[in-house]
């Protein structure tokens, strides 16, 4: 089994165009900045392509988890994988809504590839962190006035 990893992203959005193939990735994410928690991202999405290099067919699984500061570790979600022998690249969009955000600091996404018998073939990593912002208040005068120029 020789899935090898080409492209990973983090992102806001992504799509795969039908006709011509390529992949299109929308607001990539390494950093999340909020007044509070929880947050509830709306959308997540990990876009991979990955290159069938001894062009073998795979039977096998795709695992996802989110290792978060805390040190836990979940599953989000777990499918199959098929890859024929002629194909040569395959891309992969999985989306995730609602995806709830409790701690502030680095949290990692871990993308696995595993064979039928379940022993790793490959996987990839995403970083992103959350971090604490000031919430600033619209339409409140700034502290001080602007200088004049004349």
């Amino acid at each position: 089994m020789a899935l090898k990893l080409h492209f990973a992203s983090l992102s806001l959005g992504a799509s795969v165009d039908q006709q011509t193939g390529g992949l299109s990735v929308f607001d990539v994410v390494d950093e999340i900045r909020t007044p509070q928690l929880p947050v509830h991202l709306q959308s997540l999405v990990i876009s991979l392509v990955l290159d069938n290099a001894r062009e073998e067919e795979m039977q096998g699984k795709v695992l996802i988890h989110l290792l978060t500061p805390d040190g836990k570790q979940n599953l989000l979600g777990q499918g199959e994988l098929s890859v024929p022998r002629e194909q040569r690249r395959l891309k992969a969009v999985f989306r995730f809504g609602g995806l709830p955000l409790t701690l502030f600091g680095s949290h990692r996404f871990v993308v696995s590839w595993v064979s039928g018998s379940g022993q790793k073939q490959g996987e990839a990593i995403l970083d992103f962190e959350v971090s604490q912002v000031m919430q600033v208040a619209q339409g409140v005068p700034p502290a001080e006035k602007p200088p004049l120029s004349h």
